[in-house]
């Protein structure tokens, strides 16, 4: 789709070679943003935020090569999904070198003047194979602050996504495995990035497997989400949320938790319900915790 491969090599080309703080803001929203990186570091709330980390990534820099790969993409001129796999080999002045090979990225892109431009971004590492998720503790990363302009929805227009929520919590503790497919967008797009597998998103029928995968190895699931933020634009809403989730292993009997996790889900309308056309689920990276 050209508004895909534009918006991409312009964010590329702004990452690589004409970047500055200004025109790294000037590809978002003009209010409050929010957004999840990588690190703790990573994290950018408000316009402020966004642009002293811009400003400090291009002050710092010896020399950067980063390409995208586009996924999946849906909506329209007024508001889309885009996700792609993120290569970056970042050589800093200092000697610090960041180079992923697998960095998942979903993009929410709202029209503004004339040109799409970022409302939530949410980046993020395959979790590595063979290394355990962190238990509770783990250090907790700020929450958003929005600011009285926001763009968000307000108390009143946010509530079906708040029910949407839920339900999502209520078939996830009853192991209600059809109702929560039944909460996933009929379309055949691929529909949200794992926490452990490098291999990009999965569609329907292999989160239908993930799901049945779970329940026979979980007993006793709980799930939580706290701080949700919600941005409608005509046909697709993003949903944002920090959750928190636990279990009982069924072999072993040992009890997990989990948090902070952070996701995203991009909602679509369906025959009068807004349904879940994309997630991004994410956890820090185990080399910050």
């Amino acid at each position: 789709m050209p508004l895909v491969v534009d918006f991409l090599n312009e964010f590329r080309d702004c990452l690589l070679i004409n970047g500055s703080e200004d025109r790294i803001l000037e590809l978002h929203m003009p209010d409050d943003i929010t957004g999840w990186g990588v690190t703790e570091s990573d994290n950018y709330n408000r316009p402020d935020d966004l642009y002293q980390r811009s400003r400090r990534y291009f002050e710092e820099r010896e020399s950067a090569d980063i390409q995208l790969e586009p996924l999946d993409s849906f909506g329209n001129d007024n508001a889309m999904m885009v996700a792609c796999r993120f290569k970056r080999d970042i050589q800093f002045k200092n000697g610090l070198r960041l180079k992923d090979e697998d960095l998942r990225l979903t993009f929410y892109l709202i029209e503004h003047q004339g040109r799409l431009k970022i409302r939530h971004g949410h980046l993020s590492r395959a979790w590595p194979e063979g290394t355990p998720f962190p238990i509770n503790p783990i250090p907790q990363r700020s929450q958003p602050v929005l600011a009285d302009r926001s763009a968000r929805l307000d108390a009143i227009n946010i509530t079906p996504f708040l029910e949407a929520l839920s339900r999502r919590v209520t078939y996830s503790e009853t192991a209600d495995l059809e109702n929560l497919t039944i909460l996933q967008h009929p379309s055949q797009s691929r529909v949200f990035f794992p926490l452990d597998r490098p291999d990009a998103l999965r569609g329907s029928r292999q989160y239908e497997q993930y799901l049945s995968k779970l329940a026979e190895i979980h007993l006793q699931p709980q799930l939580k989400y706290h701080y949700p933020v919600a941005f409608q634009n005509q046909s697709l809403v993003c949903l944002s949320a920090y959750a928190e989730c636990g279990w009982q292993e069924k072999a072993t009997g040992e009890k997990i938790s989990i948090s902070p996790m952070r996701v995203t889900y991009i909602l679509q309308k369906h025959e009068g319900q807004w349904l879940c056309r994309h997630t991004h689920w994410s956890l820090p990276h185990p080399d910050v915790v």
